[in-house]
């Protein structure tokens, strides 16, 4: 009986020195520090802060907004963003470091063709080892099949499907060397009458559709062509005859597209309107090319792209009512460069001051005071936070 009551008393009194510890530490034996409140400023650096780092690094957060959260501990931010969630119901927005490692942030690889050895290989691997078996054949062939993993093998052997091998091998090196572009086209490269009639000679000998033995049958003449060139090119002849192909894709070569670019703007004159309403008048609207070719001299420094824009600006501005009653070209707007314009003065170049990018407490401060006053006051936000946007203006906050 003793024994128990010696040892609970022990208990007691080393329980009592515990807790008179744990008390003194715990509470401040200076007096309680009078109570801040929050500023908006202070609530939105804290908002951003967890946008920016996260839930938890309140020690990130402060560091920041240094200046903004002088007064402020990481204890009083962590207990802050608490009472934030507590208040609009845990519907705040947060974003993680592990948002941002979930995706990818290396760009898919580039499409790499199978080679001959490659394909051999395959097929080898298949008779010695048997379908399904990709692990050994890729353990059997490591050097072969070094950039290859076993899927890899499983979907080209899909691929197969009834095709005996030398088809199979015929059909992939194809597509590997021809089929495709190696490198993005850069520039327009149009058609001469030499590739077209090649062309054509090529369907007459080999047929439709037989583009590859079109290319190797001519390899000098289609060297900066593939076969989806020609594919392409074939499929815009539909139902024309050869002549009348061969002078359609001369004439837009030549016409329709501009050969260089326009470094002065050249004005329409009065004789070229009354022209353009002639062309339009007897051939009708649309028909550029055969309003060119009706006057050649007239049109001779536009193309038809040219005649085609002139004709919708004078739709939209100019008055072709009037122009229909009175037959005059007055109607229309004219204009030229005259000598006062070409020798006219430059004007005063001013410096452009230099653009300084706005910090991250600048931004707090706008989003406060947008907050606060609405947009539109941008005079009272500055006055609102005259330290922090001291060199902003209220047009640069605006």
């Amino acid at each position: 009986k003793w024994r128990n009551i010696t040892k609970s008393a022990m208990k007691g009194s080393n329980a009592a020195s515990k807790g008179a510890g744990k008390r003194g530490d715990h509470f401040r034996p200076e007096k309680k520090k009078q109570r801040q409140f929050w500023t908006p400023l202070e609530t939105h650096a804290l908002e951003a802060g967890v946008l920016r780092y996260g839930v938890g690094n309140w020690a990130e957060i402060k560091r920041q907004a240094a200046e903004i959260f002088v007064n402020r501990t990481t204890l009083d931010i962590k207990d802050k963003w608490r009472n934030l969630q507590k208040k609009r119901g845990g519907a705040v927005p947060k974003t993680t470091p592990k948002f941002k490692e979930h995706f990818r942030t290396t760009k898919k690889k580039k499409r790499v063709f199978w080679t001959e050895p490659e394909l051999k290989a395959l097929i080898e691997g298949v008779e010695k080892c048997g379908e399904g078996n990709w692990t050994m054949i890729k353990r059997r062939y490591t050097k072969v099949f070094e950039n290859r993993t076993t899927i890899d093998l499983k979907d080209k052997w899909r691929n197969k499907k009834d095709k005996t091998n030398e088809q199979w091998l015929l059909e992939t090196r194809r597509k590997g060397r021809d089929h495709f572009r190696e490198k993005k086209k850069t520039t327009r490269n149009y058609w001469t009458e030499e590739e077209l009639a090649g062309l054509i000679q090529g369907v007459e000998e080999f047929g439709r559709g037989k583009w590859s033995r079109i290319k190797r049958s001519r390899p000098q003449l289609f060297v900066n062509r593939t076969t989806l060139d020609l594919k392409d090119k074939w499929r815009t002849k539909q139902n024309k005859t050869n002549e009348e192909w061969i002078s359609e894709t001369k004439r837009k070569r030549s016409e329709h597209f501009r050969d260089q670019r326009k470094t002065t703007k050249n004005f329409w004159t009065e004789a070229e309107v009354q022209a353009l309403l002639d062309g339009c008048a007897e051939y009708g609207e649309g028909k550029w090319a055969l309003i060119k070719r009706s006057n050649p001299e007239m049109f001779k420094n536009r193309t038809t792209l040219d005649i085609k824009d002139k004709w919708r600006n004078m739709k939209k501005h100019g008055n072709l009512e009037e122009y229909r009653k009175s037959g005059n070209t007055s109607a229309f707007r004219f204009r030229a460069k005259t000598s006062a314009q070409k020798s006219k003065a430059p004007a005063q170049v001013t410096k452009r001051r230099k653009k300084t990018p706005w910090t991250a407490n600048e931004v707090i401060a706008l989003q406060a005071g947008v907050n606060e006053f609405g947009t539109g006051h941008w005079t009272a936000i500055k006055r609102m936070y005259p330290e922090v946007l001291a060199n902003r203006s209220p047009n640069d906050i605006k």
